[in-house]
């Protein structure tokens, strides 16, 4: 912060009152946060139960996690994983062996899994990932949020518009050929011991 901004933001705290109140609201700004996203997940959840994919069932995890498995699957099975981070498409490797799954996505036909996001990594139970990459018109962060806190904002403020996206990203995942490979995915790599 520059210096001729904190003498602003100094002056505006002119008494003990003010100063109080913006002390409480930062000591809760992590319950705004989680409020926000709620919002952002019940929009999610209830659009997706009117009009998801017919294939896939939907759960919320948590205040904010969302994931996407295929209809008769186990919900740790693959599965889209939406969180204030971003999106990945994700397994269990409680459910899942991870050799297993690691081993045949090295085939080409696995390679489309790979590029239906805007690929930001992936690790050995993540076979991608995408990092905060959301659009608001003329914001400044031109898709590269660099922190959940002001993201959370969006999920509060611009609510439908920040559904929209995540939701337009899930169905680019769930076309019918990589639901079909989700689908081989889950088959071939299952655990013997998990139903």
């Amino acid at each position: 912060m520059n210096e001729e901004l904190l003498q602003k933001a100094m002056q505006m705290f002119d008494t003990p009152e003010k100063w109080n109140a913006f002390c409480e609201l930062m000591n809760r700004n992590g319950e705004i946060q989680n409020r926000w996203w709620k919002n952002l997940q019940t929009e999610i959840y209830q659009r997706e139960l009117s009009t998801g994919n017919p294939d896939w069932d939907i759960k919320i995890w948590n205040f904010i996690e969302i994931k996407w498995f295929m209809r008769g699957e186990n919900e740790s099975s693959l599965l889209i994983y939406f969180r204030a981070d971003g999106l990945r498409i994700y397994f269990n490797n409680n459910y899942l062996d991870v050799d297993k799954v690691n081993d045949l996505i090295k085939d080409q036909r696995f390679n489309i899994i790979k590029t239906c996001l805007e690929f930001d990594g992936s690790d050995s139970n993540t076979i991608c990932w995408e990092e905060r990459r959301f659009y608001f018109g003329n914001d400044t962060y031109k898709g590269k949020f660099r922190d959940d806190r002001t993201l959370a904002w969006y999920a509060g403020n611009r609510t439908k518009e920040f559904a929209d996206q995540v939701i337009e990203k899930v169905r680019k995942i769930q076309i019918p050929e990589i639901t079909a490979l989700f689908k081989e995915i889950n088959e071939k790599c299952r655990k013997d011991n998990t139903v």
